[in-house]
């Protein structure tokens, strides 16, 4: 017998939607969860309305055709209900009802005591999954991780709950709920609430924001309720985001209020210094403020290279952003742009292990969708865009360039370059070296702390070595691994194994040069040809020129952008002179957009030297081992501060769902409240 039953998760709270307001529905008391779940399918299935109460949270239920008539969306559907005398068995029968492949199963659950309450909540969690597309797995150390539920294209997710109920001595009953997806989606989490407060505030000297600040610790000492901090957070964005004249911005964030109370103290102890010698403070919680704001017409966004993925990267972000998920999902295949299989893998060596094609693929999905965060959900727009490495290849993917970027997928999968010629087998390599068929080629690559000079005076004596990068107080070495060994040696060094297989950046990676080119001629976008970012290439920087990719007749082609990738991916990368060139032509706020901090790291050591320093800023957007939307709202204050334009909206709308999910008698002390006191 066919089962579609609409059913949307309601948290402890929360009313009716709006489509059924004036609806009256059958409510049931959660109490044995089996016969009360039956109950509820059978008063569903002769056309009533079924509220599924719980102490904490409910499911509302109701006939499929009846929440279309109604235009109503529901999270997901219950689609399969059987039971069996083995938990295979009655999975198996209610994927059949549900006409589901067992493949196709997404989540499957299994509660296996008699505690209702456990079985609803799981329940609950399936369904709010659902409606967020949000996959969780239990993981190497027995914990759960959660990350995007990625799936095929035009396929609707597919979940399982399986209960084991032993309430006969001489048999076990098992039963299994099929849910597949609703065309409804969970509302995004607020980025801000009472545990991460973000009050930005404005003024035109020292002196009014010191007021400023004074006049935001008296209001918050008046606080006596979440939603008086929340109503008070939510009107400083407001003014804020309509009163932004002013020459100068600070960013302050905690967790709390007495948090917060010491971070005023501490920025206002620290303003007359950075006035006095235009520097810049920040803390570990987030507050900001640059006495010498460097604006948008100085912003650049860099993208790094292959290797600075990790596992679990980016895992939050479509819990807070599910709108931008479900466009990127549309334009193509997430889950192969993220490289989701290894990236969200439950044991860390498949992705400490991935590739070189696996990595680049993955590394240019992280900074596309950090790109799409930062321009289409907070209105960033750079002036300038460079690449370490091959994240020169994701600026122009990126940043509406490429007009298809995701076909480059399958053929960095498969084209022999990426997968046998410059990594793997090294053709290339083994070519330059003269090598056979069966002679083995033990190739790695070491970063070494040392300028290059004592290390190009080596390299005639070890003609298997190559001086790959140049980054600041580091290089890296590349080729023969015991000949690289024996040149670390000889120089008296330490170098840190990459053990990675890429002969990018040596010269016989030169012998792939036009093989580069015909890759990276992709057509572009018709508006790319006069695109307002200024693209600044390594390819240019390395012939001596300070100036951005162009044609001959100063405009973006295909030709010219597949001329600076190969440039770049064949010849020795001098990313010390790429960040000098891009500060020379402007770029002095430099903000990374990709997983982790690790060219944040080399650019601040590369100005560390510079007497030009202080005017100078990086600001990472994705940081390995902190949280996806802690680093972020750090970046966004940074830039407000930088009075980089930043649209606010989704701070504002967060805020406003978090307002409306409060009672409205809802006032309890702050002293009874310990999420309002923060840390000390």
């Amino acid at each position: 017998m066919p089962l579609r039953i609409a059913t949307l998760a309601l948290h402890h709270g929360e009313g009716l939607p709006l489509e059924l307001a004036q609806e009256q529905p059958i409510e049931l008391l959660l109490e044995q969860f089996g016969p009360t779940l039956e109950k509820a399918i059978d008063l569903v299935t002769i056309g009533e309305m079924v509220w599924l109460k719980s102490p904490s949270d409910s499911l509302l239920l109701l006939p499929a055709i009846d929440a279309a008539k109604r235009k109503l969306h529901p999270h997901a559907y219950m689609a399969g209900l059987q039971f069996a005398s083995t938990a295979q068995t009655s999975l198996n029968m209610a994927m059949a009802q549900a006409k589901r492949a067992v493949a196709a199963l997404g989540q499957h659950l299994t509660v296996d005591n008699n505690d209702s309450q456990a079985q609803f909540t799981a329940l609950f969690q399936l369904v709010h999954d659902i409606g967020r597309r949000n996959l969780r797995r239990l993981s190497g150390d027995n914990t759960y991780k959660q990350h995007y539920w990625f799936n095929p294209p035009h396929q609707a997710r597919v979940a399982a709950l399986s209960l084991t109920d032993e309430q006969q001595r001489d048999a076990v009953t098992n039963m299994t709920l099929v849910l597949t997806q609703g065309t409804g989606r969970i509302k995004a989490r607020s980025l801000l609430n009472a545990s991460q407060l973000f009050f930005p505030l404005t003024g035109t000297s020292e002196a009014e924001l010191n007021q400023q600040l004074w006049t935001l610790a008296a209001k918050l000492d008046a606080i006596s309720s979440v939603q008086q901090l929340l109503t008070l957070m939510q009107t400083n964005l407001n003014h804020f985001a309509e009163n932004r004249a002013g020459r100068f911005a600070m960013v302050l964030q905690a967790n709390g209020i007495a948090a917060m109370q010491q971070e005023i103290a501490a920025m206002s102890d620290a303003l007359s210094k950075l006035f006095s010698t235009q520097g810049q403070y920040k803390t570990p919680a987030g507050s900001y403020f640059s006495a010498a704001p460097l604006g948008q017409s100085q912003l650049a966004f860099v993208y790094p290279g292959v290797g600075t993925v990790y596992q679990g990267m980016l895992s939050e972000l479509h819990l807070y952003f599910p709108a931008l998920y479900a466009r990127l999902e549309q334009q193509g295949e997430l889950q192969a742009m993220l490289q989701s299989h290894a990236i969200y893998h439950s044991d860390k060596s498949v992705a400490a292990n991935m590739s070189l094609d696996a990595l680049a693929i993955a590394g240019v999905g992280a900074s596309y969708l950090l790109t799409k965060l930062l321009v289409d959900e907070f209105d960033i727009k750079p002036k300038f865009a460079l690449g370490y490495s091959m994240g020169e290849a994701a600026m122009w993917a990126s940043l509406d360039v490429w007009r298809d970027p995701h076909q480059l997928i399958t053929k960095t999968q498969t084209d022999p370059l990426f997968t046998s010629v410059i990594s793997g087998d090294l053709t290339a390599v083994r070519q330059a070296w003269q090598l056979s068929n069966d002679e083995s080629i033990e190739w790695n690559s070491f970063v070494v702390r040392s300028t290059p000079e004592p290390i190009t005076a080596l390299l005639d004596r070890y003609p298997r070595v190559y001086l790959a990068i140049t980054q600041g107080d580091t290089c890296v070495i590349a080729g023969c691994q015991h000949s690289c060994q024996a040149l670390l040696k000889e120089l008296g060094k330490r170098g840190i194994a990459a053990n990675r297989v890429t002969a990018m950046h040596t010269p016989p990676a030169l012998t792939q040069h036009q093989a580069v080119i015909e890759f990276y001629r992709q057509p572009l976008l018709d508006e790319a040809t006069s695109h307002e970012v200024k693209f600044i290439s390594a390819a240019d920087t390395g012939k001596g020129k300070d100036c951005c990719v162009a044609a001959t007749s100063g405009q973006l082609d295909s030709q010219c952008i597949a001329e600076s990738i190969a440039d770049t991916f064949c010849n020795t990368l001098d990313f010390t002179g790429l960040i000098h060139s891009a500060k020379r032509q402007g770029a002095k706020l430099f903000v990374e957009v990709g997983a982790d901090r690790q060219n944040c790291t080399l650019i601040d050591k590369i100005l560390k030297d510079d007497s030009q320093t202080t005017h100078c800023c990086t600001v990472p957007v994705n940081a390995k081992g902190g949280s996806d939307t802690s680093t972020l709202l750090k970046a966004i204050g940074q830039l407000i501060s930088h009075r980089v334009p930043v649209s606010l909206t989704v701070l504002q709308l967060g805020l406003k769902r978090e307002l409306d999910k409060l009672p409205n008698d809802s006032a309890p002390s702050h002293h009874a409240n310990p999420l309002l006191q923060g840390e000390a």
